[in-house]
């Protein structure tokens, strides 16, 4: 059986909640046999310590990283079984680079939103929400405060 492609898409590659909770994401399902790709909006050119550590913690363990910029993206989003976007901020990257592919990729899409903060709640990133497969809120105080957000 051939395995599954998950690309996951984050906002960033750092020590912060939602990237470390996405790259836990990553090990369980290499850990289960799919291909994993992660790709991030912004993905320092020199040379960040921190990005430079969880980058290659990812590449040891068969986690595939690359920028969210490109074709490449463009062309693993169009392959990929399932795309989780991680974050609200993840959100920007559907119009950004998918640009015309939008509506093919967001049937594949698992967002999973962590933010409680209302500078989070901008059109321009959620306009999508409505048309994904699913997403998945990680908290009941989480959910209740964008469904009040969001009515």
């Amino acid at each position: 059986m051939k395995s599954k492609l998950v690309l996951l898409v984050s906002h960033e590659l750092s020590l912060s909640g939602g990237p470390l909770l996405l790259m836990e994401l990553a090990f369980l399902l290499r850990g289960v046999g799919a291909e994993v790709c992660w790709i991030t909006n912004e993905k320092p050119s020199g040379t960040d310590e921190v990005v430079y550590n969880l980058e290659n913690k990812m590449l040891d363990r068969g986690v595939q990283v690359f920028s969210a910029k490109g074709q490449e993206a463009i062309n693993t989003a169009l392959k990929a079984d399932l795309v989780i976007l991680n974050t609200v901020v993840a959100g920007k990257w559907l119009d950004a680079v998918l640009a015309k592919n939008v509506l093919r990729v967001l049937p594949k899409v698992l967002w999973w939103i962590h933010e409680m903060r209302g500078h989070y709640f901008k059109l321009d990133y959620v306009k999508h929400l409505p048309y994904v497969a699913g997403s998945m809120i990680d908290s009941h105080v989480t959910s209740e405060y964008w469904e009040n957000r969001t009515q």
